[in-house]
């Protein structure tokens, strides 16, 4: 075999790598320099890491360091040792997510049914509930509460434009690939993605309207509702029947709480209007499985691991650690494709309400909804 000179990159591609590693580490030690002036930012600066995933876009750098590890060390760190002023009450819904971390770890030690990939996820998982909790003991006054809105916010549109744009050139499509991140998890997951564009409009909303950090600009308002846009075609984009639920849940919310129910009401149909004469037939074939779950098989299949859950709780109350998934078992029932029917393995629970039950069993979905439950009467409180 002989050595053949390896065809150079084009230089194009590789200007643009060096480009967008130079200024999302030029971003990282934004973070890192002004921190030290004002210590919440490292706090903000692990949002951005956490949301963004700075070292999964940047081709050198950033990629090479432990960039979460580095920013919630710096975010402790400067709490403790600076910023312990007025701190945060301890209410029932931290102790929740505290009690809800220790939990998952108990778990993932004693009843774990997949021992060897539990502790990949507990790593993350566990550490983005201790600082959910965490969060409450920096985020005191308005502006850092808008901050940190707007660092999310802006963040997650990283993942969500994207979709967004191509969603408006030329149509989404389901499981394909449309974001800056490949695979099949968070932002990367179609119900994902679409669940998360949904849930960020009413905040991109309120800080339309009462932001105080950036100009109330016209143009800056626009900018606003142009994301609002966007946001709504990436939901559509993804074919996720999840986008679908979510869009008709959104402006019956958005309806309930308006000022105005007749400018509303047709505000909300000139928006379902919008999304019929934009999707394609391609997206209204798959939005039509809804009716049809009995013989859909990813809809199907949801029901059945549901069902699996239910069963596997039942002798297993403490759950099953995390990726309890992998070792489940259903079988679909016979169909005009398949007249024996089929057997599924390692079928993933596609609910946040199973996942949490199947993996934690009763004590970790009682943990979950308690804090479901205080979050809401919090908000409604405030309303």
């Amino acid at each position: 075999m002989t050595n053949q000179p390896c065809a150079p990159q084009p230089l194009v591609g590789g200007v643009e790598r060096v480009l967008r590693s130079l200024y999302i580490s030029a971003v990282f030690l934004a973070f890192v320099v002004l921190g030290a002036a004002a210590p919440f930012i490292y706090s903000l600066g692990y949002i951005w890491v956490d949301t963004f995933r700075p070292q999964e876009v940047s081709y050198f750098f950033l990629n090479q360091i432990p960039v979460s590890l580095i920013m919630a060390a710096l975010a402790i760190g400067s709490y403790i040792l600076i910023d312990r002023r007025s701190p945060a009450p301890v209410t029932i819904h931290t102790i929740l997510t505290i009690l809800l971390g220790i939990w998952v770890t108990i778990t993932s030690i004693f009843f774990a049914v997949a021992p060897d990939t539990v502790w990949v996820k507990w790593d993350w998982a566990f550490k983005t509930i201790m600082f959910s909790a965490f969060i409450p003991l920096v985020f005191r006054s308005k502006i850092q509460i808008e901050a940190f809105l707007g660092i999310y916010i802006f963040s997650a549109a990283v993942h969500i434009v994207p979709v967004g744009l191509k969603t408006m050139i030329n149509g989404g499509g389901y499981g394909q690939e449309l974001g800056v991140i490949g695979g099949n998890s968070l932002f990367s997951e179609g119900s994902t993605l679409a669940a998360a564009s949904l849930v960020l409009i009413p905040v991109t909303l309120y800080l339309r309207k009462h932001s105080q950090i950036l100009p109330r600009w016209k143009i800056v308002k626009l900018g606003y509702l142009a994301l609002i846009a966007v946001m709504l075609a990436a939901a559509i984009g993804t074919y996720a029947r999840t986008g679908l639920i979510g869009i008709v849940v959104l402006i019956a919310a958005l309806w309930l709480r308006s000022d105005r129910k007749i400018l509303g009401a047709l505000a909300g149909a000139a928006v379902a209007m919008s999304v019929m004469a934009f999707t394609s037939t391609a997206w209204n074939e798959r939005i039509s499985t809804i009716s049809a779950y009995q013989t859909e098989d990813s809809a199907l299949g949801r029901i059945l691991v549901w069902q699996w859950t239910l069963q596997f709780v039942a002798t297993h109350p403490a759950g099953g650690g995390f990726n309890s998934y992998q070792i489940n078992e259903v079988r679909f029932p016979p169909n005009a494709y398949n007249p024996e029917g089929e057997i599924a393995r390692g079928k993933a629970f596609h609910s946040i309400y199973f996942e949490v039950l199947g993996e934690h069993g009763w004590p970790g979905i009682i943990l979950f909804g308690g804090l479901v439950l205080t979050s809401l009467t919090r908000i409604i409180h405030q309303v």
